[in-house]
């Protein structure tokens, strides 16, 4: 809890293009102003990050987080758990459709064992950042403890942290866990977003979808979610 409070305190307000030079430089280019789109729009926010108009991304890394979901129980996904194990050896191999990618734009890799429900033995591109064996079924109960929330989002920050020695310009996450896609939906419905926002998971015509979603509203009434306990 401790590193997550002094985090939290460190985190300091980006003022966008406070001198007006971002949009400056973009004004000298010999193209329509606004034409890049959401693209110009990214690198003003990265350049106000970095306090420089002559910044470089040289450092990029995409955090891959592996973890089961207690909820895969329910027959929510087209695929057994184990696939999650079988994929995580995949990324470590560079056989994944992100290590393509990843290579494509020169970026490392980083594999997290979040919380694979099998034992998995550190090696040079995995790093053991397990909370557990896996979540437990939320439509049974709690899908993790308070404590265990916290030291997942903990387990972030010490990656940062971690490969921060190396350097780090930008950095991309994704995860990966058989079942995710209802745990995502059902965040998706906590915070009280539009549905659209969240994409399908593996096999999002399979009927399977449909029992995710009955799963939800089914477990709407076993929560009792409240969004300012982190910090109580």
């Amino acid at each position: 809890m401790e590193l997550l409070r002094q985090t939290v305190d460190h985190i300091e307000e980006v003022l966008i293009d406070a001198t007006g030079e971002i949009q400056a430089k973009f004004n000298a280019f010999a193209i329509p102003r606004g034409s890049l789109g959401r693209l110009e729009e990214l690198a003003t926010i990265y350049a106000s990050i970095k306090g420089t108009v002559d910044c470089t991304i040289k450092h990029k890394k995409i955090f891959t987080m592996a973890g089961d979901h207690g909820i895969a129980g329910e027959g929510v996904s087209a695929f057994p758990q184990q696939v999650t194990r079988q994929m995580v050896q995949n990324f470590i191999e560079g056989g994944a459709a992100i290590n393509v990618l990843a290579r494509h734009v020169g970026a490392k890799v980083v594999v997290v064992d979040c919380g694979v429900a099998s034992h998995l033995e550190p090696q040079p591109c995995l790093k053991i950042k397990k909370i557990g064996l896996g979540t437990k079924n939320m439509m049974i109960g709690p899908a993790m403890t308070r404590k265990e929330a916290i030291r997942s989002i903990e387990a972030g920050i010490e990656l940062i942290e971690e490969e921060f020695k190396e350097g780090i310009d930008i950095v991309a996450t994704g995860d990966m866990g058989i079942a995710n896609t209802t745990t995502g939906r059902s965040a998706v419905w906590l915070a009280r977003l539009p549905w659209e926002q969240e994409v399908g998971g593996s096999n999002p015509l399979a009927p399977t979808i449909s029992i995710g979603i009955i799963a939800i509203f089914l477990l709407s009434d076993l929560s009792n979610y409240n969004d300012e306990i982190l910090f109580e």
